[in-house]
């Protein structure tokens, strides 16, 4: 219920049934529907709605759509319609339906949480309910989905996983709600996740191609958390491309057309990227304004005083956020010291991504916004610099040889005094190159470190592996041969290489493969070749398993 004389509900339960295949021609239901009030004290007779003009869309033929806002015939005494609330897509909050399956006539609760993007060019949202508990079955579409803390209603149930046991449906979010029927904003609380202004056209000017591609990189599923600057001058392809992916990726504002899932894979047979959650346009805005619209869209329910600091200091949901005109805000050095800092230095070890656009090359704020984003990946550089060590420690003293790890981090550090000090110069020789040439070093020497981890576990692995083929080729040993005193000195020295003290690997892999082999010759009276079964000479990583 939505007002006094509003219902939303899904399209596919007012056609006839059975209604055919998804994206039949499904013209608008020119019969009145009876409507019953159920819960409403005191209670009411049902009351006839029909489909508001403008308000039937039908299911199409991939699923998409599936919505209908009927009008009461009367409306009632007072408004006692829900409130729709608009949600960030990563928040994995507790929420729960009412439906009326048929074998509980009366209606039933099912609870569940709410998992992440899903369904049909991901417009829906998914739903996981607890397998032990009541779940989404027939009866449930179109019942509204409450978020537990609040009670607002975030979306509409629209799809479940058939068969015995399943916990999976689905719910149409309130976003894709207004984008199909505009009529309900009305009911709608929260800000939009895309500033009105950014959804404006930027006008006859064609997208950067390469700047969409270096933004599906950017939010590609599985990409690193990462910062990033553009400059995208009014007007401009790069301007129109951050637009165009803006919307595309956008439930709300997505435009209709035969490609509605987002911006195109950077290569052909890729994935799409992930979307962007949250896009200000924080020209003229005050650091107060645009710290408000962040806290409110991370967390339903925040309190009004939280800073965002203290938001981000939590467990903040995964976010990809764009600040557009970062150099046309209120106060852009506060902006960058009060809202970016605090962002940029929980990005390390978090699922988000921070996109901050100018609009002018030579904006004073450019370079303390690109200093301060080196500053946050210097930190990252330090810690993962800390990690390798620790585990050069631990990994040193099983297996051997391994590389000491680089320690980059003391160099970058003295670079960003200088820039720091530089920049508090008027007039000084141009910065944001430097800077950038530093963060270059900087990407450098974390992929480096977290390189150095990877290529230490991958040696851990080889040893387990290689137990592994001891202990294998050990429990196939027939039974006569177990006390031979030849197999019993070669699996004891092999054993003792691998299990005590640094295990050099190169070593371990000859003492493995000649156990191997000569029980071979024993129970086959024949020395295999070299590249039997088991008798690899497999070198430290040739192996190809997963890093643990």
């Amino acid at each position: 219920m939505l007002g006094n004389r509003h219902v939303l509900t899904c399209a596919h339960i007012l056609l006839p049934a059975p209604h055919g295949e998804p994206g039949a021609a499904h013209a608008r239901p020119a019969r009145d529907f009876e409507v019953e009030l159920v819960g409403r004290r005191p209670a009411v007779a049902p009351i006839r709605a029909g489909v508001v003009d403008g308000c039937w869309k039908p299911p199409q033929d991939d699923q998409r759509a599936d919505l209908a806002l009927l009008g009461l015939a009367e409306p009632l005494p007072e408004e006692t319609g829900q409130v729709l609330r608009r949600l960030p897509s990563g928040a994995r909050r507790a929420v729960r339906m009412f439906g009326f399956p048929d074998m509980v006539p009366t209606g039933v609760w099912a609870r569940a949480r709410l998992a992440g993007d899903g369904g049909p060019g991901g417009e829906w949202i998914q739903l996981d309910s607890e397998p032990t508990g009541p779940t989404v079955e027939p009866g449930f579409s179109g019942t509204p989905v409450f978020d537990e803390e609040t009670d607002q209603v975030l979306g509409i149930v629209v799809s479940y996983l058939a068969g015995q046991g399943s916990a999976l449906s689905w719910m149409i979010p309130v976003e894709t709600i207004i984008r199909y029927l505009p009529r309900v904003r009305e009911w709608v609380s929260g800000d939009s996740a895309v500033d009105a202004s950014l959804a404006a056209p930027v006008g006859p000017v064609h997208s950067d191609e390469a700047v969409v591609r270096q933004l599906a990189d950017f939010l590609a599923p599985g990409a690193p958390p990462d910062s990033r600057i553009m400059v995208t001058a009014p007007g401009s392809p790069a301007q129109a491309a951050l637009r165009d992916v803006v919307l595309r990726t956008s439930r709300e504002f997505r435009p209709a057309g035969p490609d509605r899932s987002g911006p195109p894979p950077a290569v052909a047979g890729e994935s799409r990227p992930g979307r962007i959650d949250l896009a200000l346009d924080v020209s003229g805005r005050t650091v107060a304004e645009v710290s408000s619209r962040i806290v409110n869209w991370m967390s339903v329910g925040a309190e009004l005083e939280k800073s965002l600091a203290d938001s981000m200091a939590g467990e903040p949901p995964p976010m990809n956020l764009v600040l557009d005109g970062v150099d046309r805000a209120a106060d852009p050095a506060a902006l960058v010291a009060e809202v970016v800092r605090p962002i940029a230095e929980r990005v390390a070890g978090r699922n988000l991504r921070l996109l901050l656009t100018f609009h002018d090359h030579d904006a004073p704020s450019l370079p303390y916004a690109a200093i301060e984003l080196l500053a946050a990946r210097i930190a990252e550089v330090r810690a993962a610099e800390q990690a390798a060590r620790e585990r050069y420690v631990h990994v040193a003293a099983r297996v051997t040889p391994v590389s000491a790890p680089g320690s980059h981090e003391p160099g970058l550090r003295l670079r960003l005094t200088a820039l720091r000090a530089a920049a508090a110069q008027p007039g000084s020789t141009p910065l944001l190159p430097v800077v950038e040439s530093c963060r270059r070093r900087a990407d450098r020497a974390l992929d480096a470190a977290r390189r150095a981890v990877r290529d230490m576990e991958s040696l851990l692995d080889e040893r387990d592996r290689l137990r592994d083929r001891l202990d294998g080729y050990r429990s196939g040993v027939p039974a006569p041969l177990r006390e031979d005193r030849e197999l019993t000195a070669l699996y004891r020295r092999a054993h003792e290489a691998l299990w005590q003290g640094p295990a050099d690997l190169t070593a371990c892999a000859v003492l493995v493969d000649r156990y191997g082999t000569v029980i071979r010759r024993h129970t086959t009276g024949s020395t295999p070749k070299q590249d039997g079964p088991g008798l690899r000479q497999d070198g430290p990583g040739q192996d190809g398993g997963a890093v643990r």
